[in-house]
């Protein structure tokens, strides 16, 4: 498809600033908007398929931090996974501005031939009931199983421990390549990752939701990063001495990387953390709050995960011993409250225990 000189523009402008939260360098707010967005989709080949979705028909299958996804069957033989933004208490420069930035992520070949990142079909468009205005909806591959937050406490209660480390191990691989290639999910937590099943029956996991990711240029740009309870970094509520809510690329990797070792915590241990299974003996648990039952206890761990984790490892019958000094090396770094203790977390956990490395 030829590239049109106002769509070449958008893209430019776009590519210096494909975060939906970076600061300094965003093109002005009247380029986000229906036609910046029309002139993105062409600059970057990606299909309008013929349909109008009907969020009526659909079946809700969860949903991330900027979006709801939903699943719906188009014909006897396709289903597609259909991600409409949420419009509620946002300006519509916000929703396409988010838009744009996800569909240009979800364009970097890095992440577009990537195994464990969920693929981007096309678009198709959700017609206003309020105003007859048509909004794009992204459409994936289809999902089964939804995400990894609604799999694992029902669909896939019954894994092993194995069939849930090598869960852990496929997300891990998406976020070291798109930290390799200068992407920054910023959002890292199980709503936001799908799980497939492969022929050979072994589950496999993908990355959703780029709604705040980064595809940055520059080691200084400054972006913002969303607080998704409980699975963001401490330090994200720590802004002493900082500009608003801002961090720089290498920063904003290292609370992915935080992210990243919650969520294998969460999956490795979900039985006992959402008392399906007994508690291992010794370890203590508190409940609080809101949300799930293992979110509340992660929570109120979340200044001492580091020995909450060795607690679960130590109690943990099944894992091998080089399997749990490999996880045992992993949470001390990817959990640390010091940022700085994390940088080689993802590389330890990889190198140890992925034969795809």
């Amino acid at each position: 498809m030829p590239t049109s000189g106002y769509s070449s523009s958008v893209l430019h402008q776009v590519q210096l600033s494909s975060s939906a939260e970076v600061q300094g360098t965003e093109p002005e707010p009247d380029k986000f908007n229906f036609l910046s967005f029309l002139a993105t989709v062409q600059a970057l080949q990606i299909e309008i398929l013929p349909l109008v979705w009907d969020i009526t028909h659909d079946d809700d299958k969860g949903f991330g931090g900027t979006s709801i996804i939903y699943q719906a069957l188009v014909n006897l033989d396709t289903s597609f996974a259909f991600k409409a933004y949420r419009k509620q208490q946002k300006t519509e420069e916000q929703v396409f501005r988010t838009l744009i930035n996800e569909i240009t992520v979800l364009s970097e070949t890095s992440v577009r031939e990537h195994a464990n990142i969920a693929q981007l079909q096309g678009i198709c468009w959700e017609i206003s009931p309020t105003d007859d205005k048509p909004w794009p909806v992204l459409i994936f591959e289809k999902s089964p199983y939804g995400d990894l937050d609604h799999f694992a406490r029902y669909g896939g209660r019954g894994m092993t421990i194995n069939d849930r480390l090598r869960l852990c191990l496929d997300v891990g691989r998406a976020v070291m390549d798109m930290h390799t290639n200068r992407i920054v999910h910023g959002d890292i937590k199980p709503k936001n990752v799908l799980v497939f099943k492969e022929i050979s029956g072994e589950y496999r996991a993908k990355v959703i939701d780029f709604g705040y990711s980064t595809k940055y240029i520059l080691h200084d740009q400054r972006l913002r990063l969303p607080r998704s309870e409980p699975w963001h970094a401490p330090e994200i509520l720590d802004c002493n001495n900082r500009h608003g809510w801002e961090w720089t690329p290498p920063e904003a990797t290292k609370t992915d990387l935080f992210s990243f070792g919650m969520l294998c915590l969460w999956l490795l241990f979900e039985p006992s953390l959402s008392a399906t299974t007994p508690p291992p003996q010794g370890v203590d648990v508190v409940d609080v709050g809101s949300l799930t039952l293992a979110e509340k206890r992660l929570r109120t761990k979340k200044g001492e995960l580091q020995t909450y984790a060795q607690q679960l490892l130590a109690s943990d019958t099944t894992l091998e011993l080089d399997t749990k000094m490999a996880l045992k090396e992993f949470f001390n770094s990817s959990l640390s409250q010091n940022a700085n203790d994390r940088a080689l977390s993802l590389s330890i956990l990889l190198r140890r225990l992925d034969p795809q490395r």
